[in-house]
């Protein structure tokens, strides 16, 4: 009975393993390149919004492409892997739910940051001014 059971998780690992292509990006690359890009696109956004003459466009393929660069893998090759993701949503679901978290955790942090370092209960007219003079 353990013999068997233990067969039956490696078989299904192993055929797991080989109905994904070494084509693909695994999971863990792609909601690294998924996250870099959202960034970028966030930032072409940013910039288009305060600067009439920046071309987000451009910039964002400027973008994809230091990305493409910075994880060492192709357009084709992201293409290739967000095709089989779209096409196996099952898959593509703990990317995005992991995204999610990781975005979630970062707002987090950023918000308990900020609370910190301008704390909002003390009185600015009991703070003490300390002047120093130079002697001239």
């Amino acid at each position: 009975m353990r013999n068997s059971l233990i067969l039956i998780v490696f078989i299904g690992s192993f055929s797991c393993n080989s109905s994904v292509s070494k084509d693909i990006l695994p999971p863990k690359k792609m909601q690294a390149v998924l996250w870099d890009m959202m960034q970028a696109d966030e930032m072409a956004e940013y910039y288009s919004a305060s600067d009439s003459s920046f071309q987000a466009i451009a910039n964002r393929i400027v973008y994809y492409q230091k990305i493409f660069a910075i994880h060492k893998i192709s357009k084709e090759s992201f293409t290739r892997s967000l095709d089989y993701y779209k096409d196996h949503p099952a898959s593509l679901r703990p990317i995005i739910d992991s995204l999610q978290h990781f975005g979630q955790r970062l707002q987090n942090l950023d918000s308990l940051t900020k609370k910190s370092s301008n704390p909002t209960s003390t009185d600015s007219a009991k703070r003490k001014l300390h002047v120093r003079i130079h002697p001239m």
